[in-house]
């Protein structure tokens, strides 16, 4: 039976583009929210940095996923983050174990 993987992502926007990256994100959360292995998909604003902003993902398994980084949607969006974000997304994935 396969279980429930999560990913969890830090964006830093560059100075003056946050409301840019903004705009990006809703456009990819709209899109991955249609796709038949995302349970939770949502961003938040960090309360003690206004420029960062963190990803929560929760999918059926593994498997969806690993087919959500080659949907064009996530293609498109990463093209365009690469202008807007201060450094490289932190990407943490793995299952729930508590």
């Amino acid at each position: 039976m396969s279980q429930p993987f999560f990913t969890i992502a830090k964006l830093t926007a560059k100075e003056g583009k946050l409301a840019e990256l903004e705009q990006v994100l809703n456009k990819l959360a709209e899109a991955t929210r249609q796709e038949a292995g995302a349970h939770d998909y949502f961003f938040i604003k960090d309360a003690q940095n206004s420029n960062t902003i963190l990803s929560f993902e929760r999918w059926e398994n593994e498997e969806e996923e690993t087919k959500h980084w080659s949907t064009p949607h996530l293609k498109h969006a990463f093209t365009k983050l690469q202008n807007l974000l201060e450094e490289e997304a932190i990407i943490h994935k793995g299952h729930q174990i508590i």
